[in-house]
């Protein structure tokens, strides 16, 4: 309770007051001096007694909304400091004055509440907190963005997405605790370092192709040039002539493998431009619609909204598509009705979904087709996928495999607007 030393001495006048009073009603009736003055005086100071209590309750009960105000974080209380007695002003100045602090230091912690969370939102790793009864108490955008979730409220349901994503992503985990008063705060900060790998294996591909392509070309091109010379004498006899043709021929066909592995060594740079990429898929299908008609294939395509934009090396993207879309034919050879879907959207980002109904790809193949020189084809050099899977990488997007059983293989692309 808050007392001023007026109120002090108010309330000490009031217990003299109740004291004399009923102390002198009380000699008055035991003497038989006066009866009913005495009564009176009796009456008087349980008046006085009644009227005490009344205005410690009203302080009391003003104390008490001032607390649960508090409580509520409620910062729009005030107490009247005009047309009141004076202990009544000094008290509500005080609870006033308390009430305006609190509300000041309310606002800076909500302040400094949204300036950390307003950070935590613009890292890049997601960032998770839960408490000692598994409640998720924070997570920012990054983290439900990696784990494909719109909401996390419990540690089980995050231990189950992490062990889903885990199966397909590459992500760095990294977890503390700290104490916060009583309770034990775990953190865990997420991270996908998939394209940090797959940087480092394209570095290391292209390391290899570039040392391969040397060494390669430099074996075959004397070769080559001693069978062609060879086979012009007049003394060798046709069986030898044949052979060194046979020579010639299977290092000149080795000779444009090694042209390919110049592909993964040596991809320029993409010219990024503006361009319909609409335009692009259109032309697309032009190219490709005699080969659809003579392989009995049904291509559908979808743009989202119906003209996009995007910035990016048009040639360079074309091939991607282009390659995507005759891997597509390759896999419905043998179906009978083919049916082949690109649905392109603009949305943060552009995304491209290239869908068949082919026999789709094995899942222990799935994660080797972007391999270099890794094919199922038995005339393929594997190196296809793997450059358009690099060709992405160059524009800052990802080329994945979105769906693949029998019936429907989707891959999938995204690339920033």
């Amino acid at each position: 309770m808050i007392f001023s030393r007026h109120l002090y001495w108010i309330i000490l006048l009031h217990v003299m007051l109740i004291l004399a009073t009923s102390g002198t009603g009380a000699w008055l009736i035991i003497s038989q001096r006066g009866f009913v003055i005495g009564a009176l005086l009796i009456i008087c100071s349980l008046l006085q007694i009644c009227g005490l209590v009344n205005k410690l309750n009203s302080f009391n009960q003003k104390l008490r909304i001032f607390f649960d105000a508090i409580e509520d974080k409620d910062n729009m209380l005030y107490f009247p400091e005009h047309n009141v007695s004076k202990e009544q002003e000094k008290l509500n100045r005080s609870l006033n004055r308390i009430n305006l602090l609190l509300a000041k230091t309310q606002s800076e912690y909500s302040r400094q509440e949204h300036f950390y969370r307003s950070l935590l939102e613009e890292v890049p790793s997601g960032v998770l907190a839960w408490d000692s009864t598994g409640k998720i108490i924070m997570a920012n955008s990054a983290a439900l963005s990696l784990l494909d979730c719109q909401q996390l409220t419990r540690y089980r349901q995050l231990e189950s997405l992490l062990q889903e994503k885990g199966r397909k992503e590459h992500l760095s985990l990294s977890q503390s605790r700290m104490k916060l008063q009583d309770e034990t705060i775990t953190l865990l900060s997420i991270k996908d370092i998939g394209d940090e790998l797959s940087d480092k294996e394209s570095e290391s591909w292209n390391k290899l192709s570039h040392v391969l392509t040397h060494e390669i070309m430099n074996t075959i091109a004397p070769i080559i040039s001693l069978s062609q010379t060879l086979s012009t004498y007049p003394d060798i006899n046709e069986k030898a002539v044949r052979g060194l043709r046979i020579i010639q021929a299977q290092s000149e066909r080795l000779l444009q493998f090694t042209e390919s592995f110049r592909h993964l060594s040596y991809l320029p740079q993409p010219e990024k431009k503006l361009f319909s990429l609409t335009a692009t898929l259109e032309n697309l299908r032009e190219l490709l619609s005699g080969d659809f008609k003579e392989s009995n294939i049904t291509f559908t395509l979808t743009c989202e909204p119906e003209t996009i934009y995007m910035k990016g090396d048009e040639n360079q993207l074309s091939q991607v598509l282009l390659n995507l879309l005759k891997n597509s034919m390759q896999a419905l050879e043998g179906t009978e009705k083919g049916r082949i879907s690109i649905h392109a959207q603009q949305d943060e980002r552009i995304s491209i979904d290239i869908a068949d109904n082919g026999p789709g790809i094995p899942p222990e193949l799935q994660e080797k087709i972007f391999i270099p020189f890794f094919t199922t084809k038995s005339e393929g050099s594997g190196i296809g996928l793997n450059l358009c899977k690099q060709i992405i990488r160059l524009h800052d997007g990802h080329l994945t495999i979105q769906e693949s059983n029998p019936g429907k293989t989707v891959f999938h692309m995204d690339i920033p607007l």
